[in-house]
């Protein structure tokens, strides 16, 4: 495992500027690369290509994923970039389907996925 996608969810708010995720996320980054990780970086606030983004999740052995969670769930400039690269990843880059077939449409739901050999972490702050 060399390869890395370390993307930072933090959305601003004025009264979350999000000083702890990108000191965690800094962090992280800092460490790989001085253990010799190849490091993608994202920062979803920001803007970004979908395909490249589609790249570097096919490219990466693990990917880290750096948020808070806001009132249960990661915030919306993360969702939407989730909404956004993961749903154009369902034209194959990323599954094919969701594993069932038109012969056995009950079995193997779920299976369809490409990205098996991947590593996944989560930081939530």
């Amino acid at each position: 495992m060399k390869n890395i996608l370390l993307i930072n969810g933090h959305q601003y708010y004025p009264f979350a500027e999000g000083h702890l995720n990108k000191a965690l996320f800094e962090i992280a980054y800092d460490y790989l690369k001085n253990q010799n990780y190849e490091v993608k970086t994202t920062i979803s606030q920001q803007n970004y290509d979908i395909d490249e983004e589609l790249e570097k999740h096919q490219w990466a052995d693990a990917v880290i994923l750096q948020t808070p969670v806001n009132w249960m769930m990661v915030p919306w400039s993360l969702k939407k970039y989730m909404d956004e690269v993961y749903t154009a990843g369902m034209r194959g880059a990323l599954c094919v389907g969701d594993g069932r077939s038109a012969e056995a449409p009950k079995e193997n739901y779920g299976k369809g996925g490409t990205m098996t050999d991947k590593k996944y972490m989560l930081s939530l702050t």
